[in-house]
């Protein structure tokens, strides 16, 4: 009885250890992590970025010129969690728009980013027919603007500068946020090119740039290449465009700096991931 005995608590102190080791890995790949994580998703000629800061909180900057935004969206997010915490709508142009009119419908939307620029498009009036009926009420952004969702992330808005600029071309009033944490930094420029560079701001060197306007011929001036020096430059684009995206003095621009070069039509989507110190990237293909 005695050998039984034994033999029980040895058993049992076995299990007891293993069911210790399995709480403890279960702990470390089950948690949500403190990590950053941006997506460039591969939605064709336009801009669609997803933002996952360490808290959980999820955040999407344009809805490309399609609705594969809403199919990449029904993957990210859990069935019973629905909903996006912050949108941004840089600049209302069909490219960066058109999905968002599908996303407002399908998700709940914590708050909805603009700028103060309207459009003149039958797109642009069902986007705004679409948030009345929704009863989304917009916020116009500035320079002057502080975005918390109460993160250790910080969104800082760039430009523009004025809620209502006067402007010839919208996208000289597109919304251009700086995403930081701890020692990583992000530039997300949606299509501000270079007649408005460097923002008016005082920005310095950055891990990760989103390419102005898809990479064009006039995207960034060799001074704000230079000011930022991006390790890393995400171009998003359609395969064999018919704009001629990316500019050739684009792509000279970046090797010149040494950065390395990202593109959606060739990579697919591009995620980049970040501890707030070390970062990697992942590609599509």
């Amino acid at each position: 009885m005695k050998r039984t005995t034994k033999n029980i608590v040895v058993v049992a102190t076995i299990l007891i250890l293993f069911l210790a080791c399995f709480l403890v890995w279960g702990l470390f790949f089950f948690l949500p992590r403190q990590q950053l994580s941006l997506k460039f998703y591969d939605v064709g000629q336009g801009d669609s970025v997803f933002i996952r800061t360490p808290a959980g909180y999820k955040i999407v900057v344009d809805g490309g010129p399609n609705n594969k935004v809403v199919n990449y969206l029904e993957k990210e997010l859990a069935l019973w969690d629905r909903k996006i915490d912050l949108l941004v709508l840089t600049h209302p142009q069909a490219d960066h728009l058109f999905g968002l009119v599908e996303v407002v419908k399908r998700f709940k939307i914590g708050k909805l980013l603009i700028s103060g620029v309207d459009n003149d498009t039958n797109l642009y009036k069902l986007w705004m027919k679409t948030l009345k009926e929704i009863g989304i009420n917009p916020i116009i952004v500035t320079q002057s603007s502080t975005i918390s969702l109460s993160d250790t992330v910080n969104f800082g808005v760039v430009w523009p500068k004025e809620e209502k600029p006067q402007v010839s071309d919208l996208n000289e009033a597109c919304i251009v946020m700086k995403v930081s944490y701890g020692n990583f930094d992000a530039l997300l420029t949606g299509d501000a090119d270079q007649k408005v560079q460097p923002y008016g701001s005082s920005l310095s060197e950055v891990e990760v740039l989103k390419v102005p306007h898809h990479g064009s011929k006039t995207a960034m001036s060799d001074e704000f290449v230079s000011l930022i020096k991006p390790q890393v430059s995400v171009i998003s684009l359609g395969k064999n465009n018919s704009y001629g995206h990316p500019g050739k003095s684009t792509l000279e621009q970046l090797q010149k700096i040494k950065s390395k070069i990202f593109r959606t039509d060739q990579n697919g989507t591009i995620e980049i991931v970040s501890d707030g110190d070390r970062w990697y990237t992942l590609t599509e293909r």
